[in-house]
């Protein structure tokens, strides 16, 4: 039980970790967009995983993100990232117009 608790303990810790590094930043996604500012394909929880760990060098499973809402238009989206049963961070996800050459 001991050992479990030190787990537990450690795993918190790098959670911890995680967490003041991800928590209330932003990460800006650039995507094609329809003139009424749609996406043509929503955001996913694997692409948010992946640009987290390209710019911050840190794991996060796109099972760990939690959209509350799904990212479908240009705009500013909150998500949560649960890290530990007990450490949760708040991320932002911006969403820009790719400009199209016309």
């Amino acid at each position: 039980k001991a050992e479990l608790n030190e787990k537990n303990i450690q795993l918190k810790k790098d959670a911890k970790k995680i967490h003041d590094i991800i928590n209330k930043k932003k990460y800006k996604f650039t995507k094609r967009a329809k003139e009424n500012k749609e996406l043509y394909g929503s955001i996913k929880p694997k692409e948010i995983s992946n640009t987290i760990e390209n710019i911050d060098k840190v794991e996060i499973k796109p099972s760990q993100i939690d959209l509350i809402q799904e990212i479908k238009k240009i705009g500013i989206y909150t998500s949560k990232i649960n890290l530990h049963a007990e450490v949760q961070a708040t991320i932002h996800i911006e969403v820009v117009e790719l400009e199209q050459e016309k």
